[in-house]
């Protein structure tokens, strides 16, 4: 008979559940009319990640078309529950004139995003943030 330690024994942590993006996807488009930095955007799920395509709001230097990023981190819903609902995202966007920081996050059926832009050369645009609000096209 072999006798095993507690400190000899391995303990593997459970596996992490899965966020599920789905909750995240779809198309979004600005709650109010006034120009902005961003119009709209689609989301569309990649795996476990998503894939956010952006377009301009007409308003200052953003470009139409941002083209798509792939999320960097999905975060879920809710940290006091074992809930796995997609809550936020976290997207990189690299820009003719800048880098943008897209933090993104549902909350009451609507999809706030906040952007974190950074200019690469000096000139008329200070770096800025913006937050907008967005909701579903099908809602």
């Amino acid at each position: 008979m072999e006798i095993v330690r507690e400190s000899d024994r391995v303990v593997l942590p459970n596996p992490r559940p899965r966020v599920h993006v789905e909750a995240m996807a779809g198309r979004w488009t600005k709650t109010n009319e006034s120009a902005q930095w961003i119009a709209r955007l689609v989301i569309d799920v990649d795996g476990d990640a998503l894939n956010v395509h952006v377009f301009g709001g007409g308003s200052g230097p953003t470009p139409d078309d941002w083209g798509p990023a792939k999320t960097e981190l999905v975060y879920a819903s809710n940290v006091a529950t074992g809930d796995a609902r997609a809550g936020a995202f976290l997207a990189h966007f690299r820009l003719p004139e800048a880098d943008v920081e897209m933090q993104a996050n549902l909350n009451l059926g609507l999809l706030v995003v906040a952007t974190y832009v950074t200019f690469r050369e000096p000139g008329t645009n200070a770096n800025r943030f913006t937050r907008e609000f967005f909701r579903r096209e099908d809602s």
